[in-house]
Order: structure tokens, then C-alpha cells, then sequence
């Protein structure tokens, strides 16, 4: 589906992963949005909103993350974010560093000349993070609401 409010810029979002890591386990997560037969998806791990309880995709009997469904709005919404956004490459923190946030950003967009991949820090990217995790949290609990 072609987002018609979009930012577009010549590229279209194909898959957004963001890996977070921290000394605090509370403020690690793994996310990952995605289209799958023209369909957006979530699978990750994630803090609810109050920071106490993660939240986890659960897994089929191969052990493959079942993904939670995204609305198109929700889409559109990252993809217009991470085409205004600009972010720094992304970097490996030292490994001396003990309290330091590996925070890093992948993102595939679609252009005219084919796939452009992008590898960026999340480290500064507070308003990214806090779409990313209401994003997550919402398609979370529509996906409890269909198994009740």
C-alpha cells in the first residue's frame, strides 16, 4: 500500500530493526517492523510503558517469532519519522565502557535505484524511541484483544 500523507523523499520503508542494549535490562529492547505480503508486522521484546513487565512475541512450534499485525497508520507514521529524521552512523561502543547504551538502528528503504540500507545510532533518538515503543505497545495489546 502506498502511503498517500507520506514525506517521501524517493524511498519507501521495507523493514526497520532497532536493537537497544543496556546495563538496566529495562531499558534493552529488540524490535523489528517489517512487511510481509504487503503487510506490516512487529515481532520483538520490549519494556511496557510503565517499565516493569516485558513485553515478547511468542513463537510458533519452530521456534519463529509469531509477529504481531500493524495498522497502515502506524506504518506511514514510522515511515515518515525515520525519512524527517537525522541520525548519526551508527557505532560500536567501546568495550571498556561499562555503562554505555549500544543502541543501534537498521533500516531498508526502497529507492528507484533498488534497496538503500542504512546503519544508524538510536543513542539520541528520543522521539524515534518513544513512537517505536507506543507503536509496539498498541499492536501488543490488539493482538491480546483477538485471542480473548
Amino acid at each position: 500500500m502506498e502511503n498517500p500523507d507520506t514525506y517521501r523523499a524517493g524511498k519507501d520503508l521495507v523493514e526497520f530493526e532497532w536493537r537497544q542494549n543496556h546495563r538496566n535490562f529495562y531499558s534493552c529492547f529488540s524490535l523489528k517492523f517489517y512487511r510481509e505480503k504487503d503487510m506490516p508486522l512487529l515481532t520483538g521484546r520490549f519494556p511496557d510503558q510503565s517499565g516493569d513487565e516485558m513485553r515478547e512475541s511468542e513463537t510458533d512450534a519452530f521456534s519463529n517469532p509469531i509477529p504481531w499485525q500493524l495498522t497502515w497508520v502506524q506504518w506511514f507514521e514510522l515511515q515518515n519519522m525515520l525519512a524527517e529524521s537525522d541520525l548519526p552512523t551508527y557505532r560500536k561502543p567501546s568495550p571498556n565502557v561499562q555503562d554505555e547504551t549500544d543502541s543501534e538502528i537498521r533500516v531498508i528503504w526502497r529507492t528507484d535505484d533498488g534497496n538503500e540500507i542504512q546503519k544508524l545510532s538510536g543513542s539520541h533518538a528520543e522521539a524515534l524511541e518513544t513512537l517505536v515503543l507506543r507503536i509496539a505497545e498498541e499492536a501488543y495489546a490488539a493482538s491480546n484483544l483477538e485471542t480473548e
